[in-house]
């Protein structure tokens, strides 16, 4: 499987999942390593700004409540 297929994958797990997904799940998914996991969601998080990582993994915040957060 290409870089971009497994990222593309990634994208359409964390649309369909109802929960966060963590990056060790997503790696023995695709079979790599979760730091393969960790440096594809940073680039996946660059095209997709609403990917929210958390204690518990990565989400796709659906919600448009208005507010930003800036640093």
């Amino acid at each position: 499987m290409t870089t971009a297929k497994r990222r593309s994958e990634i994208l359409d797990i964390l649309k369909s999942a109802g929960a966060p997904v963590t990056a060790s799940t997503l790696a023995e998914r695709f079979g790599v390593s979760r730091q393969v996991i960790v440096q594809d969601m940073a680039v996946i998080r660059t095209a997709q700004p609403k990917i929210i990582s958390t204690t518990r993994g990565y989400v796709l915040n659906r919600e448009d409540s208005g507010c930003s957060r800036e640093f």
